[in-house]
């Protein structure tokens, strides 16, 4: 099988889930006047900011987006970063998974800020993650920004645009999958684009990964600073001798992408030499075999999910859950970590189709039972149950199971009215 099917699968099951994502609000309301349409934005502005220690010069701005309307997740940790470089960051809590205004609301929140606190002309950074990444390359696709870093989430089929642009995922992270390219990739000398992965799962990545992003946007967006280019490379020889070589290589490939003139010569061949290391050829070769494999698991899990009964998934759950804790074979835990993140999407899609009314309202209880035993506390996990319990009229486990949700971090209020009568929702608020 080739990689790019691989991909194309997942842009396929990605593009289903982001119009029918997991906290969807209603969509905007939409009036005619003059044979246009006008999307009404609401009045309230809700966005939250950090202005940095010194504020008289801003240089520049990044708006950070999250998929469930939690900003401050990570601005909260990029204070000395905004410190360090004159950047000020601006928070969109109105942006979040499900909506269809989104550009409307990033440019009338940057408008007000800038206006507001009288920044003028700074650059442009756009941070987002999962669903809010992919509102953010939408974004940058048709408005002038000056960088790009999108979180667990891929390009699609844009492959380069022209400004850096800055690539994260875990390596278990189902996203990885949409973001990978080897060493025989030609974006390997793209040098405005990078993808930096570490160990982890589908989350915002450690800030010391966040750092890293924004040292590339922004040597990147200037004259190249060679210092930052040595760090990296430096970082490579490291990781090389601890045999993280996925690591070694893309550190390399960025201070490749950071070199001044002078160095960048040097740097290329040290990057293509590096690449042509035995140890480092096998590694990608291991790499993308079990990418192949992923592929065929992935066609495998879609095409049983409605005919396997319980007792089956347990068992698949079991091996997958064994593979993917596994110490030894790092390649194969994050393999089968992808696949557990595949599956959980896979489930969370047939449920949230189904309590629509346009899935199988009959194989709901089935899903539940394979979504409590992959995410037991996704908030998500417990508003389809409280669907459900409510469309069997089992008002009060209903109510139980919404609780449930909330104190979880579900915060979908336009969701929860969209399925439930005012009086029910009176009884949760109480």
């Amino acid at each position: 099988m080739n990689l790019n099917i691989v991909k194309v699968l997942i842009v396929l099951v990605l593009l289903s889930l982001l119009n029918s994502c997991g906290d969807s609000i209603k969509a905007p309301e939409i009036k005619e006047m003059n044979s246009t349409k006008i999307i009404e934005l609401p009045k309230k502005l809700s966005y939250s900011y950090y202005l940095p220690s010194d504020s008289t010069n801003i240089k520049a701005i990044i708006i950070i987006m999250d998929p469930h309307g939690k900003p401050n997740i990570v601005m909260d940790s990029m204070h000395h970063i905004a410190d360090n470089n004159q950047i000020a960051l601006l928070g969109l809590s109105e942006i979040k998974n499900g909506i269809s205004n989104h550009q409307l609301i990033i440019e009338r929140d940057l408008k007000d800020f800038t206006t507001e606190k009288n920044i003028i002309q700074p650059k442009i950074y756009l941070l987002g993650f999962s669903g809010a990444a992919r509102m953010a390359v939408l974004y940058a696709q048709r408005n002038r920004i000056d960088g790009l870093m999108i979180c667990g989430a891929g390009m699609r089929r844009q492959s380069q645009l022209p400004f850096p642009t800055v690539l994260m995922a875990g390596m278990g992270d189902f996203n990885f999958m949409e973001q990978f390219y080897g060493p025989n990739n030609p974006k390997i000398f793209q040098k405005s684009i990078i993808a930096l992965h570490y160990r982890g799962k589908h989350a915002w990545p450690p800030i010391e990964i966040m750092n890293e992003a924004i040292e590339f946007i922004l040597a990147r967006g200037t004259a190249s600073s060679d210092a930052i280019a040595q760090k990296f490379q430096n970082k490579s020889k490291e990781y090389l001798e601890q045999k993280e070589y996925y690591l070694s290589f893309k550190s390399m490939e960025v201070a490749y992408k950071l070199s001044s003139a002078e160095y960048q010569e040097t740097r290329k061949n040290d990057l293509i030499k590096l690449s042509n290391k035995y140890s480092i050829k096998t590694y990608f070769s291991r790499l993308e075999l079990y990418m192949e494999g992923e592929q065929k698991r992935y066609q495998m899990l879609n095409a049983s999910l409605d005919v396997q009964d319980l007792i089956w998934w347990n068992n698949q759950i079991n091996f997958m859950e064994n593979k993917s804790s596994g110490k030894r074979n790092l390649l194969e835990a994050d393999s089968y970590s992808r696949t557990m993140a595949y599956l959980g999407i896979l489930i969370y899609s047939r449920l949230n189709a189904g309590i629509a009314g346009r899935g199988q309202y009959a194989l709901i209880p089935k899903y539940l039972e394979i979504y409590q035993r992959i995410e037991p506390q996704n908030p998500d996990l417990y508003f389809f149950k409280a669907v459900y319990a409510y469309t069997q009229s089992q008002e009060a486990d209903a109510l139980n199971f919404l609780r449930k949700a909330k104190d979880l971090g579900f915060t979908d209020d336009d969701k929860i009215r969209t399925f439930f009568a005012q009086d029910f929702v009176n009884k949760l608020n109480s």
